[in-house]
């Protein structure tokens, strides 16, 4: 009976200790009785037993009480981000592949929010490193505040959280993203001073499974891009990643329908090939959209302009991944491999000649020049079609606000000044000072423009 009182003390812990006790209080209640009735001084000796068994189980108990309290805190260190105290990427990764084999089986919908502050490697270089850290800290508890029971808050990176949300619908799932963007703008002011809270935002980026995303891969890369685009757009933003094959299919006639089938097969080889050409391509088809829109250019050409944003890239596939991901110089050898795959890409794109023949007139030419300096025919001015000039512009922007093995990103900022200073030489300076300022209108940026032949020559802020 004592070693079995230890054992269940040891065992089960604080529950153990406690029945234990109490069996043990049973049996010298028994004993007093038996004593008062005999008199009998042997039962001395059993007092001094369970006295002893008294003694064991609190010593075996405390032992097992802390070996539980240490297992739950390696547990804890496992899944818990350190600095933050939500729960970590590697927890999160667990989490979401469990929610999707439950999608499955429940026919549950996933929602993936990346919460991502703004300009936080500026807030360190300015402010410090403990000030980064407080930074993340009071975001990460801003959040937990927010969300309260109904979700988890996960670290899914340096400056970006991961949040989420379980079986609702697209429109739900924008509303959770603008209510939570909502109420940080709120809380804030409670975490960080007058002079800094106001300046201090971050951007959303979502997609949701099954509907736009199919795999776990897909969801994480989908939320990503549009976390991505939210800060290309000025950051400060809530952005739902838009599948571009659903714009395609929204957008086509019924004639050609065969398109579809077609960019899904081209664009599955990009993915395969270069994860990062993907979605460079998906952020160049949105912005010379964009700039279609604000020239008033008509449906068609704008149409266009989607695809041939989306595809411009496509004889890349030609090129070894060592050329495209090295972190050195190119050889002359390999940049001469490099210019040749706006050749490559009009020849993979040449079935569609029949279809829209100004799609591989657009890509072949994206490269050339407003100089005559580019590649591959040397076109000059306006010889260069007028989409192939659009595509240029959005190509160069996108690729110097990226982050890149063998370089870092711009910031939008110089990204625009160096637009700027290759106007009428890299650039057709009417498109690229129109893409400018319709880029500052979208981040909301008053700005003062002096203007010379409807061509913005230099800027001022208010």
């Amino acid at each position: 009976m004592a070693f079995l009182a230890v054992y269940i003390a040891f065992r089960f812990g604080s529950v153990g200790i406690a029945i234990s006790l109490l069996f043990s209080i049973k049996d010298i209640i028994s004993l007093f009785l038996i004593y008062f009735e005999s008199r009998q001084n042997t039962i001395f000796v059993a007092f001094c037993f369970i006295f002893f068994k008294i003694f064991m189980i609190i010593i075996i108990g405390s032992i097992s009480l802390k070996q539980e309290k240490q297992r739950r805190e390696l547990k804890r260190l496992a899944i818990t981000d350190e600095l933050t105290g939500v729960f970590n990427q590697r927890h999160f990764y667990n989490v979401l592949d469990t929610e999707i084999k439950n999608s499955t089986k429940n026919n549950n919908s996933i929602g993936l929010l990346l919460v991502d502050i703004d300009n936080f490697r500026m807030y360190n270089d300015l402010y410090g490193r403990h000030f980064g850290d407080n930074l993340l800290i009071n975001t990460a508890s801003i959040l937990t505040k927010i969300i309260g029971d109904e979700s988890k808050i996960y670290r899914f990176g340096g400056d970006e959280f991961a949040l989420l949300i379980i079986n609702k619908d697209l429109k739900s799932l924008e509303s959770i993203a603008k209510d939570i963007y909502a109420s940080y703008s709120k809380l804030k002011t409670e975490y960080f001073n007058d002079g800094i809270s106001n300046n201090i935002t971050f951007s959303i980026g979502l997609s949701e499974y099954p509907n736009i995303s199919d795999s776990i891969e897909t969801l994480v890369s989908h939320a990503n891009m549009a976390l991505y685009q939210a800060k290309n757009m000025g950051e400060d933003k809530v952005n739902f990643y838009q599948d571009i094959m659903m714009q395609i299919r929204e957008n086509i006639n019924s004639d050609q329908q065969q398109l579809v089938g077609i960019f899904k097969g081209l664009l599955s080889t990009i993915v395969a090939k270069d994860k990062y050409t993907f979605g460079h391509c998906e952020r160049v088809s949105s912005y010379a959209v964009m700039i279609g829109e604000a020239m008033g250019l008509d449906i068609n050409t704008i149409q266009t302009l989607l695809h041939a944003g989306l595809l411009h890239d496509i004889g890349k596939i030609e090129l070894p991944k060592s050329i495209l991901n090295k972190i050195g110089r190119l050889s002359d050898e390999e940049f001469e491999m490099v210019r040749l795959h706006p050749v490559h890409s009009a020849i993979i794109l040449e079935p569609l000649a029949g279809i829209d023949n100004n799609i591989i007139d657009y890509v072949k030419h994206h490269h050339e020049r407003y100089d005559g300096t580019g590649y591959p025919d040397g076109l000059k001015g306006e010889e260069i079609s007028l989409g192939a000039r659009i595509l240029c512009i959005a190509d160069s922007f996108d690729a110097m606000v990226s982050e890149r093995p063998y370089r870092k990103s711009m910031s939008i900022e110089q990204a625009f000044r160096e637009l700027e200073k290759c106007f009428g030489a890299q650039f057709d300076p009417k498109i690229a000072g129109l893409f400018i300022s319709t880029m500052r209108n979208r981040m909301s940026i008053k700005y003062n423009y002096k203007v010379h032949n409807n061509i913005i020559i230099s800027k001022n802020p208010i």
